[in-house]
């Protein structure tokens, strides 16, 4: 009996220690949070952000209802052609990452709902942490 009670703490103990880890401890914070109200006619927009994590972690995917995807992309000039292409953003433990105008930033594309400046929208981000681990977390966004 007592092997078998032993054998059950041990487990549980072992089996919720990673849920301790990045459970309680794990956090994000964000500031800045925008998403560029819909010209008319138009179904993509662009949203930025600071975001910290606790954690270094990656943004795998980020997604909302009634918007086929959203993307992370860097954008930069070379001379007078603007090039951006889709990242997977990389986030530093307690270093701020910056999605702004003229750099890093979202794409939303494919919105089917009205954004118009003053309403809130929420992104829901999935972050993959360094032991493969997923959490997800919505982040609400200002319309402007």
């Amino acid at each position: 009996m007592m092997k078998t009670y032993n054998s059950l703490v041990f487990f549980i103990l072992f089996s919720l220690f990673p849920l301790f880890l990045y459970g309680e401890e794990f956090s994000i914070s964000n500031e800045n949070s925008i998403v560029s109200e819909l010209r008319p006619g138009q179904k993509i927009s662009v949203g930025y952000l600071d975001i910290t994590t606790s954690e270094d972690v990656k943004i795998i995917k980020i997604e909302a209802d009634r918007i086929d995807r959203i993307e992370a992309h860097s954008m930069i000039m070379d001379g007078e052609i603007m090039k951006m292409r889709k990242i997977t953003p990389e986030l530093i433990k307690n270093k701020t990452f910056k999605f702004m105008p003229g750099g890093n930033h979202l794409m939303l594309f494919g919105i089917d709902r009205e954004l118009k400046a003053g309403d809130d929208i929420s992104l829901l981000f999935t972050f993959q942490l360094k032991n493969k681990k997923m959490f997800t977390k919505s982040i609400e966004f200002k319309i402007k």
